[in-house]
Order: structure tokens, then C-alpha cells, then sequence
């Protein structure tokens, strides 16, 4: 990312962010259901984006991923 950040996503356990020296693993859901990832994208302005098979796309907002509705 923008920060130097390495991020990875998993089938089943959300998305990993290694920043050299720590891991923090962020759980997505939609709702209470645990979401499969297929993707991860960074926009221009460096915002992350998760692409989904069956849930949609997820939106980081710094925090947490967000279900992204139009």
C-alpha cells in the first residue's frame, strides 16, 4: 500500500497486513457470515478494495472492510 504495507487475502480468513515487523489479520463479514475473498485491488487515491464470488465488494475504511454499496 501506500505505507509500505505487504496486504494478503485468503479464501476463508479475511486479509492479512504484514508492515515489516507485525501481521494483523482483518476479518470480513457480511453481517454475521464470513465472506471468501478472490481479490484485492488499490485504487489511485490508495484506498483498498476486496472483490468477492459471492458477497459483493468490501471497501477498507482504515479500520475494517466494508461492504460497498452503490
Amino acid at each position: 500500500d501506500n505505507n509500505g504495507n505487504i496486504w494478503l487475502t485468503t479464501w476463508d480468513k479475511g486479509v492479512y497486513k504484514y508492515n515489516g515487523k507485525d501481521i494483523t489479520n482483518y476479518l470480513v463479514k457480511d453481517g454475521s457470515n464470513d465472506v471468501n475473498l478472490i481479490s484485492m485491488y488499490k485504487d489511485n487515491q490508495g484506498n483498498l478494495w476486496l472483490g468477492t464470488p459471492e458477497n459483493g465488494t468490501f471497501k477498507f475504511n482504515g479500520k475494517t472492510f466494508e461492504k460497498f454499496n452503490l
